[in-house]
């Protein structure tokens, strides 16, 4: 007998049915997100869409009552779209998940355990590389990507 061989086990009714549920809503997800980005062949700039409690793919704000930007960057904020708009932000920027590109000053405050304040004292000192999004968060640049350097 393995080591694994206590593990396995059969799955009930109710938790197919679930796991079922679960990849039919995965596979409507997909679906809307791949008819959004057709969508885009008529509306090359983009076009306005219900936030509907998205998270804005910039500044990770939630949006609900206001509605949105879609473009080949994904979601956004009208906040951000505008500070996109007035290349503020380099729209890259939206789509980057990871934070490989940049961060929101609130959201590296929150990880390094340290106050919002400290950070925005530090990019006003030029120690830190940040751009500020109007009527938001600084982002956070990484040194090593020399596109997204002042």
């Amino acid at each position: 007998m393995s080591e694994n061989e206590h593990l396995k086990r059969e799955f009930t009714d109710e938790e197919r049915r679930r796991l079922v549920d679960y990849f039919n809503l995965l596979i409507e997800i997909d679906q809307r997100e791949k008819a959004r980005y057709a969508k885009l062949k008529d509306f090359p700039k983009g076009f306005a869409m219900d936030g509907e409690g998205r998270e804005c793919g910039l500044c990770f704000r939630p949006v609900y009552d206001i509605a949105g930007w879609f473009d080949k960057w994904g979601f956004k904020c009208s906040n951000c779209q505008d500070a996109v708009n007035k290349r503020k932000i380099p729209g890259s920027l939206c789509s980057d998940y990871r934070h490989e590109k940049s961060i929101p000053d609130t959201m590296l405050a929150s990880k390094l355990n340290i106050s919002v304040r400290t950070i925005r004292k530090q990019i006003h000192e030029g120690k830190i590389i940040g751009r500020r999004i109007p009527n938001g968060p600084y982002m956070i640049l990484r040194k090593d990507n020399p596109n997204l350097q002042r």
